[in-house]
């Protein structure tokens, strides 16, 4: 039987297409992204520095993150013309919380706004926890807005640096916002001190945490699929710290080896308006449990030692990064040098003609703008998202890492439920 599902709250939406047996295993499953990408043609022939403004609007939830992978395209296109350029520490570490706030945010909307509910909803309970995800992210969008001026949508980072200036007063307001967000996440999400949460998981107790991500890992093993969603077991990493892991192997990864697929799309012929991104020409997956297992983080690669990449240790791998994300925000403000400068402008953008591109991991994974440039215009611009690594719609022979996780699962609620674990987004990838 072929069944058509509409899957929302996902920011977006996305069509899922099944193929079942006559029991509703299903046997075959295809991914349809439904609206026009065309972020790319909107760039083309502006001022390079318009990218700052415009790429941040690629996504309401990963605004940081397309603005600085902008960013850093338009500095390497620097450095790839012949000029010199430098980021202070302090701008670094700048973005680098911001970003980092903009992980956490949107990790505490998926576990309250999406897979709390969702779980829930076919045991026959929905959850009323919509107000915590509304309390933690605007806290975490607090402590992000006093360095990046808004959210979201900001265009604080710039070739060279940052715009903001920083005080001491500042940085201890983040520190206090942030001390709240530790509470938060110790009390309500996971029920134990944020330290211990990693001896749970090298432990497999985290199963009886008293915090919500316990009742959603309960909820999954009632219905019978935290051990399901295995997919190609093939993880990588494009930002810092990058890597490709392969059945338990790792190597260093290769920006040379992405590469884009459309066959798949309406344009020629096909079922989304959504490009596949592949790396050595195969579908790798890419995100919190990638960036766990490539680091090498205790916890999770001992829970992927006993359940490999199933829901539950992707699951897991979205938390524990929230977990470590929020130490390394404190250990960044902390240690802020307040006086080096945020910004030491470059060449004026009219004297530029390179190429660049840009690099990051971006909530859901590894996120490239690239971009060609000459005297200061953009003449092409190609943005790989997060979503066209795990969501890619593959053929039957070369599956997406999305699609193989859901065959075989008992039912198409459960397929879908499967679908929502890589964290779905359609509007950072449909435009």
């Amino acid at each position: 039987m072929i069944t058509h599902e509409l899957i929302e709250r996902i920011e977006g939406e996305a069509v899922l297409d099944f193929k079942t047996d006559k029991g509703g295993i299903v046997q075959e499953a295809d991914i349809r992204f439904l609206h026009f990408r065309g972020m790319e043609a909107i760039l083309e022939g502006r001022n390079a520095l318009d990218a700052l403004v415009i790429a941040p609007r690629v996504c309401g939830i990963c605004g940081h993150s397309h603005l600085i992978a902008a960013a850093r395209m338009i500095e390497n296109a620097y450095i790839d013309a012949g000029f010199s350029l430098t980021i202070t520490p302090k701008a670094h570490a700048i973005r680098e919380i911001t970003l980092s706030c903009e992980l956490i945010q949107n990790h505490i909307k998926w576990l309250y706004l999406v897979m709390l509910h969702e779980s829930g909803k076919l045991l026959g309970k929905e959850p009323n926890v919509a107000l915590k995800a509304l309390y933690a992210s605007s806290q975490i969008n607090q402590l992000c807005a006093l360095f990046s001026g808004q959210w979201p949508h900001s265009s604080y980072a710039i070739p060279g640096g940052v715009t903001c200036d920083p005080t001491h007063i500042e940085v201890m307001q983040a520190l206090k916002i942030l001390s709240e967000v530790e509470n938060f996440v110790a009390k309500e999400v996971l029920g134990c001190p944020l330290e211990k949460f990693e001896l749970h998981l090298r432990g497999d107790s985290h199963r009886v945490l008293e915090g919500d991500v316990g009742t959603l890992l309960r909820q999954f093993e009632r219905l019978g699929i935290l051990d399901a969603g295995k997919s190609h077991d093939r993880f990588l990493v494009l930002g810092e710290n990058g890597g490709v892991m392969v059945n338990g192997e790792r190597n260093t990864s290769d920006i040379a080896l992405v590469s884009e697929d459309s066959s798949q799309t309406f344009a020629e012929g096909g079922k989304t308006y959504a490009k596949n991104a592949l790396y050595n020409g195969e579908f790798y997956e890419s995100g919190p449990l990638a960036r766990a297992l490539i680091t090498k983080r205790q916890g999770i690669t001992s829970l992927y030692n006993h359940y490999g990449d199933s829901a539950m240790t992707r699951l897991s791998a979205r938390i524990d990064e929230m977990v470590t994300l929020i130490a390394h925000v404190r250990s960044l403000l902390t240690s802020l040098d307040l006086s080096q400068p945020s910004f030491i402008p470059p060449s004026h953008i009219e004297n530029i003609s390179g190429s660049g591109v840009g690099i990051l991991e971006a909530p859901r994974g590894s996120l490239i703008h690239r971009a060609r440039i000459e005297r200061g215009k953009i003449v092409s611009y190609s943005i790989i998202t997060p979503t066209q690594w795990n969501l890619g719609n593959g053929t039957s022979s070369n599956l997406g890492v999305a699609q193989k996780a859901m065959i075989g699962a008992e039912s198409i609620a459960k397929a879908s439920l499967i679908f929502r674990t890589f964290d779905v987004c359609s509007v950072c990838t449909t435009h």
